[in-house]
């Protein structure tokens, strides 16, 4: 198995990275590996490319992959390109009608409850995103019971996570 620890950037980011990804796709020397969001936190995985080649990726500390994040072959010329499987997320948008101040009072709450039930949490735009861990029903009852849901709506995606096409992503994950 090939150890994969040499990052070389992200394609979403970097046009000229981009660019040489196509090459190596052009030229055969393109692996690509789909990696559950669940396993972009941690530091050493194993991934299986749609070649059904095995790797290591060793990850330095304190970085978590997104998708198109591209990483150096060391046998041979070319590279990995990781995509994230898209998730399922709830993501809840403020009612246009409240005020600016209500706006931001209800932002906080709502990351208030999602944080006391340590659900990760995105701001992406306007919109605040927290992956689908357990039934539906539940989650929108957890935000009814403490009036969320009377101040937003509620609607699901299926969406990788973190964001990687671009737009500004806040995230935080309770422990």
């Amino acid at each position: 198995m090939q150890c994969l620890n040499q990052h070389l950037g992200n394609i979403h980011h970097d046009a000229e990275l981009r660019a040489q990804v196509t090459a190596w796709r052009d030229h055969g020397q393109l692996d690509e590996a789909t990696v559950d969001e669940r396993d972009a936190h941690k530091g050493r995985l194993c991934i299986f490319t749609d070649r059904g080649q095995e790797y290591g990726l060793i990850l330095t500390r304190g970085t978590v992959l997104t998708s198109g994040d591209v990483f150096a072959r060391e046998a041979e010329e070319g590279a990995v390109l990781i995509s994230l499987l898209p998730q399922e997320l709830m993501v809840l948008t403020l009612r246009n009608d409240l005020s600016v101040e209500d706006r931001l009072h209800w932002a906080v709450r709502v990351g208030h409850v999602l944080g006391n039930q340590h659900w990760p949490v995105a701001m992406v735009g306007e919109q605040i995103c927290t992956p689908v861990a357990i039934d539906r029903a539940v989650m929108e009852t957890v935000l009814k019971t403490h009036h969320v849901a009377d101040y937003c709506t509620i609607h699901y995606e299926q969406r990788a996570w973190p964001s990687a096409d671009g737009h500004h992503v806040w995230t935080t994950h309770h422990s």
